[in-house]
């Protein structure tokens, strides 16, 4: 999902309660909204699924960029469709960024795109103009920019699904895989992953003691 430039830029405290999703949908709007990414959310739905789809999913009222956080953290699976524009959008590299560190298991559904052309090297890469647009903007470090590309070329070794046209067939084999995946992790003993309650606890104290590192430095003294 797209949303604001600046969003991600530094993590948050999440002591209070967000909202749980089973499945976060990330993808570029301008295009496949309202084709696959659409299709797939409403199977997902149809299967008794909440997944997080964009804005419309967040409440009023709520910050955009820290519930699109929360939604990542908290999703118990996440659903990444690569397009042919996809590497335009910083916003969906970023979520990207941060659904990798979850640790929550990750379904690739390459539409328009072969998961090959995301490890092709530099200008063969299917998103090189889009990678050399990043650089050469001023707007990003070229580390985040190689940390970008990096996440994409891990992306393109996990098994998903190529969808080609109008697949009926596969888009419920989707989500049937998604909806039987996210059933066995329930069953399971929670894990202390990256995406689990206490990692985000954590997380938020580290945050704090970074932030307070004076003041709780006074209270360990005394």
């Amino acid at each position: 999902m797209e949303n604001d430039e600046h969003a991600y830029n530094n993590p948050k405290s999440l002591f209070l309660a967000a909202p749980y999703y089973d499945v976060f949908l990330n993808h570029r709007g301008a295009d496949v909204k309202k084709t696959v990414a659409s299709l797939i959310f409403h199977n997902l739905e149809n299967k008794g699924l909440k997944v997080f789809f964009d804005k419309k999913s967040i409440q009023v009222g709520n910050s955009i960029p820290q519930s699109i956080e929360d939604a990542i953290y908290s999703a118990s699976l996440h659903i990444v469709i690569m397009s042919a524009n996809y590497a335009e959008s910083t916003s969906c590299l970023k979520e990207l960024n941060l659904i990798l560190k979850t640790g929550a298991p990750i379904i690739p559904v390459f539409c328009g795109v072969e998961p090959s052309e995301l490890r092709m090297k530099d200008k063969n890469s299917v998103y090189a103009p889009a990678f050399q647009k990043h650089k050469h903007s001023g707007k990003f470090e070229v580390d985040t920019v190689d940390e970008w590309r990096k996440a994409l070329h891990e992306v393109s070794y996990i098994k998903g699904y190529i969808f080609r046209g109008d697949q009926g067939e596969l888009l419920e084999q989707i989500a049937s895989s998604v909806a039987e995946l996210i059933e066995r992790r329930k069953s399971q003993p929670r894990q202390r992953d990256k995406g689990s309650t206490l990692y985000m606890v954590l997380c938020s104290i580290e945050h704090m003691a970074v932030n307070y590192k004076s003041e709780l430095e006074c209270i360990f003294y005394y």
